[in-house]
């Protein structure tokens, strides 16, 4: 059977055109020209009739004793932590609600890379864009890192080269600019009229950012002799020429120790082009469903994660509630890990009792005291996904039956037994 204007999940694009064919618990994605998704639904496919059963200490259990041993773990925790939500928003929800029955700290496996655009957010606020207002009103875009067009293979077709646009020949005729430093790996950048790949001698990406913010506050008339200055002046001016430049990023390729910092540059940078020229930005990210999951932590509790629930109310800490540092630094003695769209995103290493609600093809290792593989969102069960830019929220279609229960069904479960 062959579903057509399927949502894909695993890129916060969530590009929703795909067509899937469906052969019992096979599927194959109609078209190879997107890698990504081609790996994703391949990811998913099942060959054999058996199906992956829940675990308990290793060995098999059925659903019920599975789901009886996670709430019995989490009932005896003195301190949850509940982490991945790499899911979909109703997973999501169900998890923010076991967090708080459990009075757990609830975060986000990238929590950390969440945070460099939140925190620039919360202190100075941001003048950001969408992927239809760029597809229809952008003249320029500047993207800072080559490796975007991997982790987002789709940009080019869906939104910088559009077939249809409302706008005019500009902004259908975007022009782009890839920077980048020399010394990085040059990314899969679309050899297309239009395009100009511009490698900069740097020692990093966050190095030329830094700089470029320099440069917008330097008379354009003025020059210290850099060259790297020099190329800088030269795309500031044309910047100037345009009607609406769009600033595209990722902060998964910055520097991870100085990624805040790197995020503001980019922004102050932006607020001082705004005084001459429109100029805004569109951080990429939601390829985990960070986006999804933030989303819905704000929404139901009025903060963004992470999120403690210790006090009894929502508390919002970004540096003591940090999920990652709280596993290293031993300050949680039970983990729930919540990763339905992808058997490679495996919880951590830790010495924490670890419940795992996962994508039914994850090799967990032997350490794990609860496995219960669930079905895929878009897959196996409806959902919603909440895209990139924040503004949109996708629908998720079933579009196959192997009898795995929802990620959320399970987490409710527990819920009612802790």
């Amino acid at each position: 059977m062959r579903f057509n204007h399927v949502t894909c999940p695993h890129c916060g694009l969530l590009c929703d055109d795909l067509s899937i064919e469906v052969n019992g618990a096979s599927l194959k994605l109609a078209s190879k020209a997107y890698p990504n998704c081609l790996k994703a639904f391949e990811d998913a496919s099942f060959t054999t009739k058996r199906l992956p059963s829940p675990k308990v200490a290793g060995k098999k259990a059925s659903l019920d004793a599975a789901i009886k041993k996670a709430a019995k773990l989490l009932a005896a925790s003195s301190q949850p932590l509940i982490s991945g939500l790499i899911t979909d928003i109703q997973g999501c929800r169900e998890a923010v609600l076991l967090a708080e029955k459990s009075k757990a700290v609830i975060d986000h496996a990238n929590g950390k890379g969440m945070q460099a655009n939140l925190a620039v957010m919360q202190r100075y606020g941001k003048v950001k864009t969408t992927l239809s207002e760029v597809r229809n009103r952008s003249d320029l875009v500047i993207i800072f890192g080559s490796q975007i067009f991997n982790r987002f293979p789709r940009l080019s077709d869906r939104v910088l080269f559009p077939k249809t646009s409302l706008g005019n020949e500009g902004t259908i005729n975007k022009q782009i600019i890839v920077i980048d430093s020399s010394q990085a790996a040059k990314g899969s950048i679309p050899k297309r009229k239009g395009i100009t790949y511009c490698p900069l001698e740097a020692d990093s990406l966050d190095d030329i950012i830094h700089e470029f913010l320099q440069v917008v506050n330097l008379d354009s008339k003025r020059s210290n002799g850099n060259n790297l200055t020099n190329k800088l002046l030269e795309i500031k001016s044309t910047i100037l020429q345009k009607q609406y430049t769009t600033i595209v990023w990722n902060t998964g390729l910055f520097n991870s120790a100085s990624a805040e910092q790197t995020t503001q540059s980019l922004t102050f940078a932006m607020k001082s082009l705004m005084e001459d020229v429109r100029c805004v930005g569109l951080p990429l990210g939601g390829s985990k469903a960070e986006i999804t999951a933030n989303q819905v932590s704000t929404w139901s509790m009025g903060v963004p994660l992470p999120v403690a629930f210790m006090g009894g109310i929502p508390e919002h800490d970004p540096v003591i509630y940090n999920g990652e540092n709280m596993l290293q630094n031993g300050e949680a003695d039970t983990l729930v890990w919540l990763s339905t769209y992808s058997p490679d995103d495996l919880p951590p290493k830790t010495d924490a009792r670890t419940i795992v609600i996962g994508h039914p093809k994850m090799k967990v290792p032997s350490s794990v005291d609860v496995f219960i593989p669930v079905g895929i969102p878009g897959v196996d069960h409806s959902g919603l996904a909440c895209r990139t830019d924040s503004v949109a929220t996708l629908p998720l279609q079933k579009i196959r039956d192997i009898n795995l229960p929802a990620s959320s069904k399970v987490l409710k479960q527990i819920a009612d037994l802790v």
